[in-house]
């Protein structure tokens, strides 16, 4: 791999994509050629797929190129995949070569699986065929949605301060294996002797595509749907749902939203409590629910929680004092200085809880109860 494109690179290129572009043209008067996922995040959705349509074309690393995209789902035609046979061009050093490859999709646009056509196995440069590991570590890198190679050109691969050291045979051509060296912050994260072919794959696989995938999602996106979504274990399905919920369908999907919200990321909670209509907090049962989970919850959504005490219905005061050895010592500070500005609500119960967490030395925070109390 050379640290520069020449000529002779883009003569290749532009060879190779006139050969690609024929085989794509003549592909997609056949049936997509079903490459059965060689990793797969999403087994049981694969395995319900009876039905594909083709629904839009991805534009490859190189214009010039489309690839089918294909929606697969199941016998109620109901959505399950999207999926694309990928024929792209992978250069090194003025020669190149294609990369045969089948991506899949979730329908929010996220990656979940790869596999590869049985007359074209993923090679690396020097022809040595990619072990069951190199497969494994590839579904690996495509997974991370924010994998370093994300605002890496393909110049930022190497370090450019080292000279090539080794040479290898490519269509009887000796070629550099490595220009410089792969940096070191992103040779641990890709297949070794493979990195342009997973620098372009990654990139297939979170790049326009993600956007793509949503639009048309919307175009069929129901109330059926949404409420999968919303029950769905995926967290990106999830949140999908929740983004699409304006303040009414929020109010009617709210028993939904609540159940989300016990089980779901940090990030999505945050998001839902960010949304929450501040009307919503006055009901005691609302306030109940979300406060209910304050025990088993994150941190920043202990946070948050505390930050809406001003808005919720006082009935969860009770909830919290049961908490307060769960409490930073910031978040204890907000509770205690929402009951000094709300006296009527320091009852018989709350100042019992209160001592009890006071005299407990083992609560490294008891002081900052101990000073309330001695001022309350």
């Amino acid at each position: 791999m050379l640290r520069r494109i020449g000529v002779e690179t883009w003569f290749s290129r532009l060879v190779l994509l006139m050969v690609l572009g024929f085989v794509l043209l003549y592909s997609s008067t056949i049936k997509l050629a079903k490459n059965a996922p060689l990793h797969m995040a999403m087994p049981e959705q694969f395995a319900q797929v009876a039905n594909e349509k083709m629904v839009f074309t991805l534009a490859g690393t190189d214009s010039l190129l489309k690839h089918q995209v294909w929606l697969l789902s199941d016998a109620q035609q109901r959505p399950l995949l999207y999926c694309a046979d990928v024929i792209t061009p992978v250069c090194i050093d003025g020669l190149c070569k294609p990369m045969y490859i089948t991506l899949y999709w979730n329908l929010v646009g996220n990656y979940v699986g790869y596999g590869v056509f049985p007359d074209n196995l993923l090679t690396k440069f020097d022809h040595e065929a990619f072990t069951p590991a190199d497969y494994a570590k590839l579904h690996t890198l495509l997974l991370d949605r924010h994998s370093i190679l994300e605002r890496k050109t393909m110049e930022d691969l190497f370090d450019q301060s080292i000279a090539a050291v080794e040479k290898i045979t490519f269509k009887g051509k000796e070629v550099d294996a490595v220009s410089g060296a792969t940096r070191t912050e992103i040779k641990e994260s890709v297949v070794e002797g493979a990195l342009y072919s997973c620098f372009t794959a990654w990139h297939l696989a979170h790049g326009n595509i993600k956007e793509q995938i949503e639009q048309h999602l919307l175009s069929y996106y129901d109330t059926a749907l949404a409420e999968s979504f919303l029950k769905s274990p995926a967290e990106d399905y999830q949140l999908f749902a929740l983004k699409q919920l304006n303040s009414t369908t929020l109010v009617n999907q709210l028993s939904q939203v609540q159940e989300v919200f016990k089980h779901t990321s940090p990030g999505n909670r945050l998001y839902i409590l960010k949304k929450l209509p501040k009307e919503l907090w006055k009901g005691e049962k609302v306030s109940q629910s979300f406060f209910q989970t304050f025990a088993n919850v994150d941190i920043n959504t202990r946070t948050l929680l505390l930050n809406n005490l001003k808005y919720a219905h006082p009935s969860v005061v009770n909830i919290l004092v049961e908490d307060l050895e769960k409490m930073s010592k910031n978040q204890l500070s907000t509770f205690l200085n929402y009951l000094a500005e709300n006296r009527q609500y320091l009852n018989g119960q709350v100042k019992t809880k209160l001592a009890q967490s006071a005299q407990n030395k083992s609560f490294t925070e008891n002081y900052v109860i101990e000073t309330f109390l001695k001022n309350n």
